[in-house]
C-alpha cells in the first residue's frame, strides 16, 4: 500500500505519552577500566551480540574487550561467509567472516568452529590471505574446529534458485540444508579416508541435480549469469566455483580442489576441537569471549522475524549453546551491540523502523545491487536530514512529503534512506549491497534487554555530528490495506491498534502492516562527539546525554559505550553521574 494513502488512514492518531518522555539523566566520560572491567572481572563467559538484524558494527567493542588482559581465548560461533565484520586497527582495515576480531590483538588465541560453515578455499583467498599479508602471526593463535564444509554445488544453488535479496553466492541456506539432513560433510572428513566423504557427497550431489533440473537450470547457462552478477559487482567468479560447473565428475572434481587447496597447503590453520579447548580454558580459570555473528532478530529461533532469519540460532543462548559450555559453572555476561541514531539492515523482512521497506533497493529498476549506483542521488544530506524530521508530525507520524533534486523527485523517507546510506558508507560487508537504513527502535531493544540482558553497546553515534535532529521509535501503528485483522500468538490486530514498549511484540506477519511512532530529538550537530572533534576529558555534550538517557529511559538498558569513529579504539565510554 502507498505509505500516502497509510499516512492518510493514520495521521491522526491520538499521541502516546513516551512522546512526552524527557529524561534527566546525566553522564560522565568514564573508562574501560570503571564501565566494562569489572562486568568481565565477575564473568567468566563474555559475549558480544547484535542487538537487531546484524550490521551493528560489533568490531569495536569485541576489539576492546580482546584486548583486555584477562581475556585469553576468543571464538567466532555460528559464522560463515554471510555474517562479515569489519576491523579497523592503527588505520588498517580487516573484512573478516570467520577469523574473530581477537586474531588483530598479539598473543591472544582465537578458534573457529562451535558450528561454523566454511568454504574452506575461499576463506584461505579471503581471510588468510589478508592476515598473512598483514603479516600477522596466526599459525600459533589460530584454530579451526570441525566446521560444515560449504561446497560450490551449495552456493550455486543459492545464486540459481534464490530470490535477489539472499545471501548470493554464499550458500546458507542449503548448506544448513545439508546439515540438517545430515547428508553435509565437515572438515574432518576431508582429511581421513576419502571413501567417507564421497559417499556422503554423492546424496549432496544428487539432490543438486534434482534441484537443478526440476527448476529447468542449465549449468552453462547459470555461469553466464552468474558472470554477468559478478561483473556488476566488480568481481570475479571463483576459479573453484568455475572448475565445478564445468565438471563432469562433480564428486571427483570437489574432492581434487579440496586436497589441492586446503589438505596441502601449508598455510591452511591448525585443527582442534575449539569447544573443548574453550572448556580447557575456563578449567584453568581462564576467561573467553565469543564473538556472535549477526544478532538476535536474525537467528532462526527467534520467532518475530523467522521468515526473514538466518539458518543458525543467532541470539546469544544460541552462541553459548553452540559452544557447549555449562554455564551453570562459568557465569557469563551478554553485551549487545546497535547501531544509532542511522540503524541498519542488510536483506529481506519486516522492520517498521526502516525509513523504506527493506526490498527498496533490490525492487528499483534496475535493481541497485552497489552502493556506487546511488551516486549522484539525494547529494544534499542536509536538507534532506531537515526537511525528513520536519515532516513529523507532533504525533510522532511521519508525513511523506516530496523532495525534489537533479537526480528526480522522491518521498521524502526514500530521500532520507538513500542519502544516508549514502553519506554514512552503509553497504554490507561481504555483498556490498547499500543497507536499508532507519532509526534505534524502542520496542525491539526492550524485547532484547528481556531476553539478553541490559548492557548496550551504541556504535556510529558520531553520526549525530551531521544531524539537527535526531530520532527513535517508540511505539508502531498496525495498518492493513483490507483493513483485515490479523492474529499473533492469539493476540489479535486491528487498523489503528497502537503497539507500546514492552507490551507483547507481534510476528512478522503482523510487523509487515506496522509503521513507526517517531519521538523526535534535538541532533548534536553543534556540539559534535567525533574522534577528531572532542578531546577525551570534554564533557559529553548535553543532547547525546538526553539521547541515551531517553533510551535507557524507556527500554531499561544500560549504555555502557558509544563509537565515535572507525578504528577500533573510537569508544566513549559513560556512566550514569550518580553512579559511585
Amino acid at each position: 500500500m502507498p505509505i500516502e494513502q497509510v499516512f492518510e488512514a493514520i495521521k491522526n492518531i491520538e499521541p502516546i505519552d513516551e512522546l512526552k518522555q524527557i529524561s534527566t539523566r546525566r553522564y560522565l566520560v568514564s573508562s574501560f577500566e570503571e564501565t566494562l572491567l569489572p562486568l568481565i572481572k565477575r564473568h567468566d563467559i563474555i559475549v558480544v551480540a547484535g542487538e537487531y538484524f546484524g550490521d551493528e558494527g560489533k568490531g569495536k567493542i569485541t576489539d576492546a574487550i580482546a584486548n583486555c588482559d584477562d581475556v585469553e581465548l576468543i571464538l567466532r560461533t555460528l559464522s560463515g561467509e554471510n555474517a562479515g565484520h569489519t576491523v579497523v586497527v592503527g588505520g588498517k582495515k580487516f573484512v573478516f567472516n570467520l577469523t574473530p576480531s581477537g586474531i588483530t590483538v598479539p598473543g591472544k588465541v582465537n578458534g573457529i568452529g562451535p558450528e561454523c560453515v566454511m568454504d574452506p578455499i575461499n576463506y584461505m583467498q579471503k581471510e588468510i590471505s589478508q592476515l598473512i599479508k598483514a603479516e600477522i602471526d596466526y599459525e600459533r593463535r589460530l584454530f579451526v574446529g570441525n566446521v560444515h564444509i560449504v561446497g560450490p554445488h551449495h552456493k550455486i544453488l543459492d545464486f540459481a534458485l534464490s530470490p535477489p535479496n539472499s545471501s548470493t553466492l554464499m550458500g546458507m541456506s542449503y548448506v544448513h540444508a545439508s546439515k540438517v539432513a545430515k547428508r553435509g560433510i565437515r572438515l574432518d572428513h576431508l582429511f581421513n579416508d576419502t571413501a567417507e566423504a564421497e559417499k556422503r557427497l554423492k546424496k549432496d550431489i544428487d539432490v543438486y541435480h534434482a534441484l537443478m533440473q526440476y527448476n529447468k537450470k542449465d549449468e552453462i547457462e547459470v555461469l553466464h549469469d552468474l558472470r554477468e552478477e559478478m561483473a556488476r559487482r566488480k568481481k570475479e567468479v571463483p576459479k573453484h566455483i568455475v572448475e565445478f560447473l564445468t565438471a563432469k565428475d562433480k564428486i571427483d572434481c570437489i574432492l581434487n580442489m579440496y586436497d589441492r587447496d586446503v589438505i596441502r597447503v601449508p598455510a591452511f590453520p591448525q585443527r582442534r576441537d575449539v569447544c573443548h579447548l574453550a572448556r580447557e580454558y575456563l578449567r584453568d580459570g581462564k576467561k573467553i569471549l565469543l564473538e556472535s555473528p549477526q544478532s538476535f532478530f536474525l537467528s532462526n529461533a527467534t520467532e518475530k522475524h523467522w521468515a526473514s532469519s538466518t539458518s543458525a540460532q543467532t541470539h546469544a543462548a544460541g552462541v553459548i549453546a553452540s559452544a557447549n559450555i555449562n554455564t551453570a559453572k562459568h557465569p557469563y555476561v551478554v553485551i549487545n551491540v546497535a547501531k544509532t541514531p542511522c540503524d541498519s539492515r542488510v536483506g529481506v523482512g519486516a522492520n517498521p523502523s526502516s525509513f523504506v521497506p527493506q526490498n527498496y533497493f533490490s525492487s528499483q529498476k534496475p535493481p541497485v545491487n552497489t552502493l556506487d549506483q546511488l551516486e549522484g542521488k539525494c547529494m544534499d544530506f542536509d536538507a534532506i536530514q531537515k526537511m525528513y524530521f520536519q515532516s513529523i508530525q507532533p504525533n510522532g507520524i511521519l508525513n511523506p512529503v516530496k523532495y525534489t533534486d537533479a537526480s528526480g523527485t522522491y518521498l521524502i523517507n526514500e530521500a532520507m534512506s538513500i542519502a544516508a546510506s549514502r553519506k554514512f558508507g552503509e553497504k554490507g560487508a561481504t555483498t556490498g549491497k547499500p543497507r536499508v537504513v532507519g532509526l534505534f527502535d524502542c520496542l525491539t531493544a526492550k524485547l532484547v534487554n528481556d531476553v539478553q540482558g541490559p548492557y548496550l553497546s551504541i556504535s556510529a553515534m558520531d553520526r549525530g555530528d551531521e544531524m539537527d535532529f535526531v530520532g527513535m521509535t517508540i511505539g508502531y501503528v498496525f495498518h492493513h490495506p483490507k483493513d483485515d485483522m490479523l492474529d499473533s500468538n492469539g493476540t489479535p490486530y486491528m487498523n489503528g491498534q497502537i503497539i507500546k514498549i514492552g507490551e507483547e511484540y507481534p510476528c512478522d506477519q503482523v510487523l509487515e502492516h506496522c509503521y513507526p511512532i517517531i519521538k523526535v530529538m534535538p541532533g548534536w550537530k553543534n556540539t559534535p562527539i567525533g574522534v577528531e572533534k572532542i578531546k577525551p576529558t570534554d564533557p559529553l555534550p548535553k543532547n547525546v546525554q538526553a539521547f541515551i538517557g531517553t533510551i535507557e529511559d524507556l527500554t531499561g538498558l544500560k549504555i555502557l559505550s558509544i563509537g565515535n569513529g572507525q578504528d577500533t579504539k573510537n569508544l566513549i565510554y559513560i556512566k550514569r553521574a550518580d553512579e559511585r
